[in-house]
């Protein structure tokens, strides 16, 4: 840190000799001049905390050299020591010049001209180190702004390869069923079945792509419902009765698609199908599984449809599981009787979440 400087101005010797005896011993650097020109040229080689300067001056007075320190030199704090105290000559000073403090002739060195100059010598200190945290929070911010504007940039370019990706995609359902079109080798039964499984490929790969990138959320367990039964075009029925569970943590969007590909898959869904929701214990790194259990009673289906939903419950579980989710089809004699999905959760049970 380098040592601070002041500069001492009076056309009287007298006055710069009693002023070089009173700063003798103190910690700053002195310098003297014996008139605004001079104070001005010292100033373009030296740089001052501190300009301590009489008025009543020849050729340049006191007040035109602190005006053109202000405006040159705006960080160096300015001292008038002079015996000239009209009242309205020093508002003009104070006023024009900016002064931290007026000093009359005579005056006191350990009352006055000491504590002044001390004083005058921390608050440039204050100036500098406000300008220093000033340049530094600038830069930073403008660190910050960059860092952000390139997430940004970043953010952007990646939806948009998922949008091209998505586009790709469709194109090779479509190419793949036309291939299939065309294909005679195959019986219509076989054919019917490959269909399907195509359209089920397609329906979850497509909806997966879409609600990319996968967010994790919190909220209450009746916000989660709420969305479920909005993306479901409310025919789902939920029975909580069994549920202290009060806030879910998780990918909320992918568990709505899951309901969502399940109902598209089943055929002509009736207006209201019913799903009893369960908590149940889980391992020690988690604190519940809850559990959807959707009744399928009301369905009959044929051989090529439960296959079809055995397909789509195998083919989400792939995706589900980097979630902490399966899917899985109960059957009794060989008919579909509930839809089980599962999700591991590592929300504290007991806690109440916000949507």
């Amino acid at each position: 840190m380098s040592q601070d400087k002041v500069l001492f101005v009076d056309d009287e010797p007298g006055v710069l000799s009693a002023i070089r005896r009173a700063v003798s011993d103190e910690p700053y650097l002195a310098y003297f001049a014996g008139s605004g020109a001079e104070a001005l040229t010292q100033m373009e080689k030296t740089d001052f905390s501190v300009i301590v300067t009489d008025m009543r001056m020849p050729v340049m007075d006191g007040l035109t050299l602190l005006k053109t320190v202000k405006e040159k030199y705006p960080h160096t704090v300015r001292i008038v020591l002079s015996g000239y105290t009209q009242l309205s000559q020093m508002l003009v000073t104070i006023n024009q010049g900016e002064i931290f403090r007026f000093i009359t002739k005579p005056w006191t060195n350990e009352d006055e001209l000491l504590p002044v100059i001390r004083q005058a010598l921390e608050y440039h200190q204050l100036q500098t180190d406000r300008d220093t945290l000033s340049q530094s929070l600038a830069a930073k911010n403008t660190a910050y702004q960059k860092i952000f504007q390139a997430m940004e940039n970043k953010n952007k370019q990646e939806q948009k390869e998922l949008q091209h990706l998505y586009k790709i995609s469709v194109m090779c359902f479509a190419l793949w069923r036309k291939s299939l079109a065309s294909h005679t080798a195959i019986t219509p039964e076989q054919k019917s079945l490959e269909e399907s499984m195509i359209r089920i490929a397609e329906i979850i790969y497509l909806t997966y792509l879409s609600q990319l990138p996968a967010t994790m959320e919190t909220s209450s367990i009746l916000g989660l419902i709420d969305k479920i039964k909005n993306g479901c075009n409310d025919c789902l029925e939920f029975d909580l009765s069994a549920l202290s569970l009060k806030s879910i943590q998780g990918n909320h969007k992918y568990c709505i698609m899951i309901f969502k590909i399940l109902l598209h898959v089943l055929p002509n869904p009736p207006q209201r199908l019913n799903c009893q929701v369960t908590e149940h214990p889980a391992a020690e790194s988690l604190s519940a599984k809850l559990c959807f259990a959707l009744d399928l009673h009301a369905y009959e289906l044929n051989s090529l449809e439960q296959q079809t939903l055995k397909t789509t419950c195998s083919l989400l579980n792939k995706t589900a599981a980097f979630y902490d989710m399966n899917v899985t089809l109960i059957e009794q004699d060989k008919i579909a009787d509930h839809l089980l999905i599962n999700w591991a959760l590592e929300t504290n049970p007991t806690s109440t979440g916000k949507e």
